[in-house]
């Protein structure tokens, strides 16, 4: 599963989004049953919505708690946060996936959204103009400068 790319889409009334036709398209090829589970959280470093197909969300869980003590209180809170602020959303016939109003607010989406993939998930941005999605990324030199300096270690 690879999702690369970014496209646009909005949010209708009632906190639904169309996932985009190529993500859509990689998750029915992966999906091994009829229903496509899908888990959404704010992403812990940016102001955006992670999306994971269960079968990702469940391999990035997984080391999490292998990593934690449960009988260290402030790792089990971590977990709990994690866990807790996660929501199970099912695509309906038509490719969307209803995102609670709480989680849509939380990275300010007013207009538009910015769909982002990032190989095992995918990001979705508020992005209510060109601009503000130029802000979202890296300009072409300091990426190009990246590339090169993580190239050379």
């Amino acid at each position: 599963m690879s999702f690369i790319g970014k496209y646009y889409g909005k949010a209708d009334a009632k906190n639904r989004v169309f996932l985009p036709a190529q993500f859509r398209k990689i998750l029915l090829q992966t999906a091994q049953d009829e229903d496509i589970q899908l888990v959404v959280r704010k992403d812990i470093f940016e102001n955006c919505l992670v999306i994971y197909p269960m079968e990702q969300w469940e391999l990035e869980i997984g080391k999490l708690r292998a990593g934690l003590n449960r009988f260290d209180s402030a790792k089990q809170m971590v977990y709990r946060k994690m866990v807790s602020e996660a929501v199970c959303v099912t695509p309906d016939a038509n490719g969307r996936i209803l995102i609670p109003k709480q989680l849509l607010e939380s990275i300010g989406v007013s207009d538009g959204i910015l769909f982002v993939g990032m190989e095992q998930t995918i990001e979705m941005w508020a992005a209510a103009s060109e601009a503000s999605v130029d802000e979202m990324f890296m300009s072409d030199e300091d990426f190009a400068e990246s590339v090169r300096k993580l190239m050379l270690e």
